[in-house]
């Protein structure tokens, strides 16, 4: 008899514990993640740098000045287009665009200045493929888009 409570106490007792393991037990964070500017980040280019393949950054409705390089597959993405404004102040590219398979849309993207002899202005898109851009304003620029050995 005392061995037949002691085994049901021991069952009980690794049972107990590998349930207190199990609920213990955090999925790692995988796969694409939203940041957003300027909550998360102060800056397109910060979320931009601190980004990883296949993130979501999303903007905040606001004017953003200066330029900015994606160089990662992101979907940069503007709350409203009417109202989420990237001007480049007249003194370069907007958005230069050096990778693959990225997306942006959703703003107005205006002052860029032509920056390279291939072209440049509001959105300059270099070497690249697979890129989709819809749902901008593209609007007083040198040049709107420029496609440079790009697909």
């Amino acid at each position: 008899m005392f061995r037949k409570l002691f085994s049901g106490l021991m069952l009980t007792l690794f049972l107990t514990g590998m349930l207190t393991f199990a609920s213990n037990t955090q999925s790692a964070e995988c796969g694409p993640r939203r940041i957003t500017v300027p909550d998360d980040f102060k800056t397109i280019q910060e979320a931009i740098n601190n980004a990883t393949f296949g993130d979501t950054i999303f903007v905040r409705a606001g004017t953003y000045y200066g330029s900015i390089i994606v160089n990662k597959t992101v979907s940069l993405i503007g709350e409203n287009k009417n109202t989420t404004v990237l001007d480049g102040n007249r003194t370069s590219i907007v958005v230069n665009v050096t990778a693959s398979s990225m997306e942006i849309g959703g703003f107005t993207i205006t002052g860029g200045l032509l920056q390279t002899p291939m072209g440049g202005g509001g959105i300059y898109l270099s070497n690249v493929s697979d890129c989709r851009i819809l749902d901008n304003n593209v609007v007083d620029n040198l040049v709107g888009i420029c496609a440079y050995n790009s697909t």
